[in-house]
């Protein structure tokens, strides 16, 4: 079984200290693993003892590198050598995003190849109509043109994925590309995930599910699979610029350790060998009327509002704060 990584990176990001974290996890787990990184011209140029990248190749990677014209930004290199990958790449594969770590052997997984031709996990680890991105999925794919994911009632996470060699699922990929690629330069959405679904419906819903533990997503349902986790997901379809990690080996400050001399330090190892007990603290809101609307816009605009006017955001809640106040004396009176 091939295992295989897709990366597109430069000396200012993490994306190459995130690869090693999991390469090095997949390494002690399963020694005798075929791994791949398929990358990019611009990023295979980086991977020179000067710029401290030689760490894959040191754990046994072997390095498919595809040249593109200067024009193709990073984003279009990554999700074209995503989409494209069985034309690098012969026989099974098992493709695991780059923000994962490997928690035990992955051998087992040559066992659903007997009854699968492409198989995930579903994103959140539910059903569409119990996702909290629900709304946000329908709508982003409905701008598309697209309605695999309602129509279905599954919308599938393509952060692992296993791929079964034959010519249903190499027509899959090449309809994923074909998606893809309309959704980018029509209508500029370079996500990969709508045009997978997509592609898997208009293939005779050619994804299969995949066990959860095979992708636990940490920030959406993944505790329930932690225990049995053979690969964790941590950023998984959460992270943005204000997403602040509870997965401790998720945090920007540990892998810039690891940049600083392109080795993982003793103590970030044994951290990745016991992946199930890295947890920073965490505040939980046990209040459902708050966690019904965490997803709102409103939500959004006051956090938006407290770093960027701050002002507007404390007379507001002062004036918030007084109406509910005077509501409790009434309450009382009324009493």
């Amino acid at each position: 079984m091939k295992h295989v990584y897709d990366l597109t990176s430069t000396p200012n990001d993490l994306y190459y200290e995130q690869s090693l974290m999991s390469v090095f996890s997949l390494r002690h787990h399963t020694p005798k693993a075929q791994i791949y990184i398929l990358t990019d011209n611009k990023t295979s140029d980086t991977f020179t003892a000067e710029n401290k990248r030689l760490g894959l190749s040191n754990l046994g990677a072997n390095i498919i590198s595809v040249n593109f014209d200067d024009s193709v930004t990073n984003i279009q290199r990554s999700r074209i050598l995503k989409t494209t990958i069985p034309e690098h790449i012969s026989g099974d594969f098992l493709f695991i995003d780059c923000d994962t770590i490997i928690c035990e052997d992955l051998s087992s997984i040559e066992n659903n190849l007997q009854d699968t031709k492409i198989s995930a996990v579903l994103d959140g680890h539910v059903p569409l109509s119990e996702h909290k991105h629900k709304d946000y999925f329908i709508k982003r794919e409905k701008k598309l043109g697209f309605s695999a994911s309602e129509k279905s009632g599954k919308h599938f996470n393509s952060g692992v994925m296993l791929f079964k060699d034959c010519p249903e699922s190499r027509e899959f990929f090449k309809k994923w590309n074909e998606l893809w690629t309309w959704c980018f330069t029509e209508k500029h959405d370079h996500h990969d995930q709508p045009a997978f679904n997509e592609a898997s419906f208009e293939c005779g819903a050619i994804i299969k599910e995949l066990d959860g533990s095979w992708n636990c997503q940490l920030s959406q349902g993944g505790l329930a699979y932690l225990e049995n986790a053979k690969i964790i997901h941590y950023f998984s379809s959460e992270g943005g610029k204000n997403y602040i990690p509870y997965y401790k080996l998720a945090e920007k400050s540990l892998q810039q350790k690891i940049k600083e001399t392109g080795e993982i330090p003793p103590e970030i190892k044994n951290m990745i060998l016991s992946p199930k007990f890295q947890f920073n603290k965490v505040h939980l809101i046990n209040d459902q009327r708050i966690v019904n609307i965490m997803q709102s816009p409103i939500v959004f605009t006051f956090a938006d509002m407290k770093t960027k006017i701050p002002c507007l955001f404390n007379f507001l809640e002062t004036f918030c704060a007084a109406l509910r106040g005077f509501a409790k004396k009434i309450k009382k009176l009324k009493k």
